[in-house]
């Protein structure tokens, strides 16, 4: 199984979380929808039609956080936009809404960095992004027009391609440091000895996986997962996983 991998940087992002309203909540990670949208952008499908196409039996994704994170509050000015006279700021209606961000532990000196991992059925879909991630330098847009935002369009981050793995499943319970963060369902067993001073801190996520053509969450499209928000390994015992020729061992969201 080939696979691709790739890094989302920057400095700040955010992801909301589906259910938000007065208050603009955010996820720590990027849900596997929003992974989806990024590389359908890159890749120039149209917006909202590339759903069945990334879904969760024809693409295969994993991800991490490479580096400490955490969240703090914000509150921005939105406006009431239903002209482009409403765009200088002039106009009432301003509303002001606490936004969670998400944000490096020290933001003067470091960044966040997603690691993704992803594998689609469809050849001709993994040799074009084989052809985008040839480039080692930093994306921040392509050719096709798509500009990288964390989330949010003014989070704006930049994407660096990492490597081309040979990954084999395994349907085996394994005792390993796993890289990417874990479907609860899938965790038999935390590892709480190798969890040493504080290094590790696991929280669990609710995050959407899928939509359908009418972008309403699926019936297997919400689960919850396993994230070390200080960046690196989870050690865990999990009943099945992706072993890499790297050596590392990751677990589809799914």
């Amino acid at each position: 199984m080939k696979i691709i991998s790739f890094h989302l940087r920057g400095k700040m992002a955010h992801f909301r979380k589906y259910y938000s309203n007065s208050s603009a909540l955010s996820y720590f990670i990027p849900p596997r929808t929003t992974i989806c949208g990024i590389v359908a952008g890159l890749l120039g499908l149209e917006r909202d039609r590339y759903y069945g196409g990334f879904s969760l039996d024809n693409c295969k994704i994993a991800i991490t956080s490479c580096k400490p994170m955490k969240k703090t509050m914000q509150k921005l000015n939105y406006l009431m936009v239903k002209s482009l006279n409403d765009l200088n700021g002039s106009q009432e209606h301003h509303s002001q809404t606490p936004v969670e961000l998400i944000i490096p532990q020290n933001i003067r000196s470091k960044y966040l960095d997603y690691k993704i991992w992803i594998h689609h059925e469809d050849e001709t879909i993994m040799s074009k992004l084989e052809e985008i991630f040839s480039d080692k330098e930093a994306i921040y847009y392509k050719s096709l027009g798509a500009c990288l935002g964390l989330g949010t369009a003014f989070n704006l981050g930049w994407m660096e391609s990492d490597c081309i793995y040979d990954g084999n499943e395994e349907n085996i319970v394994s005792k390993e440091f796993i890289s990417s963060s874990i479907p609860v369902e899938k965790v038999k067993e935390l590892r709480i000895e190798s969890m040493k001073n504080n290094e590790t801190k696991l929280i669990k996520e609710e995050l959407p996986l899928e939509f359908d053509q009418d972008r309403c969450i699926t019936d297997r499209g919400l689960k919850d997962i396993l994230v070390n928000i200080s960046g690196g390994y989870i050690p865990a015992v999990v009943n099945s996983f992706v072993k890499l020729d790297s050596g590392e061992n990751i677990v589809w969201m799914e």
